[in-house]
């Protein structure tokens, strides 16, 4: 299928949320969707806290064949530096020139073992805590925050959970932030923050998306307690029993409801 429609391409979007709130599993739906309607897709996984991540959320794939952490292409936690210690941009190995100055061409830089490619999306992984000890994290967010490529890839990033992120700037290089709400009050208060960290930075594409809902109740309970932020909501993605199965099951995602609201969320964005 080929695509017309030029908005989406090139683009960074960072789907963020708390750790819960289905951020992973709209990320996959949203790659799925774009692929079928013709865009080149790179997923990034940004959550180190993760162990599954997003190749057995997509893919169903088992740990041995997931791909090698992205960090260790740019010389690993002892090369990168935390971006709170260090708000320097990522370089590659010997090359001073920042990657968001001098972007990567993924087929002519990037050795395969550090990626999957498979139905049209290309998806890696910026790095796991593996090993007890292992230090902060935020040299991975500093590879998320920074990874930056060449082409006309839609760029979905699917970030760490919670807010800790937003203060080491890895929304810096995104075109689109959205955040991912599940029914708790925790959600509502992350959205509240984060709409402020965006007006801090000037961040116009700011969007929200309701997920896990049951009733039309609860939605109506979340819209009054988001009070003027309901404006940014951009869609509301149903409780799904098929997604809660495939997580079960180690499965891949499958056709759901979940999907076909995902799809709507999709071309609002390209509107």
């Amino acid at each position: 299928m080929t695509n017309n429609n030029n908005t989406l391409k090139g683009k960074r979007i960072l789907i963020s949320g708390k750790g819960g709130s289905g951020k992973s599993t709209i990320t996959s739906l949203m790659a799925k969707t774009f692929q079928k309607k013709g865009y080149k897709i790179l997923v990034l996984d940004g959550d180190a806290s993760n162990p599954r991540g997003l190749t057995g959320l997509m893919f169903g794939l088992e740990e041995k064949n997931f791909p090698r952490a992205l960090i260790d292409f740019f010389g690993g936690i002892g090369k990168v530096t935390c971006p709170v210690d260090d708000p320097s941009p990522l370089t590659r190995i010997n090359d001073n020139i920042p990657v968001p100055e001098k972007k990567i061409e993924i087929s002519k830089e990037i050795p395969n073992e550090y990626f999957i490619e498979k139905d049209g999306i290309i998806l890696f992984q910026a790095g796991k805590i593996k090993k007890y000890g292992q230090g902060c994290d935020g040299p991975v967010e500093k590879v998320v925050r920074d990874f930056i490529v060449k082409g006309d890839y839609v760029n979905l990033i699917d970030a760490p959970a919670g807010i800790e992120h937003f203060g080491r700037g890895i929304s810096k290089n995104v075109n689109i932030l959205l955040l991912v709400l599940d029914p708790t009050l925790e959600s509502i208060s992350i959205a509240k923050r984060v709409n402020e960290f965006c007006d801090d930075i000037g961040m116009k594409n700011f969007g929200i998306i309701l997920n896990k809902i049951e009733k039309e109740e609860i939605k109506n309970q979340m819209l009054e307690k988001l009070g003027e932020l309901k404006d940014k909501i951009i869609g509301v993605i149903r409780y799904d029993p098929k997604i809660v199965e495939s997580a079960l099951d180690g499965t891949s995602l499958v056709e759901s409801n979940a999907q076909n609201d995902v799809k709507m969320i999709v071309e609002k964005l390209e509107k």
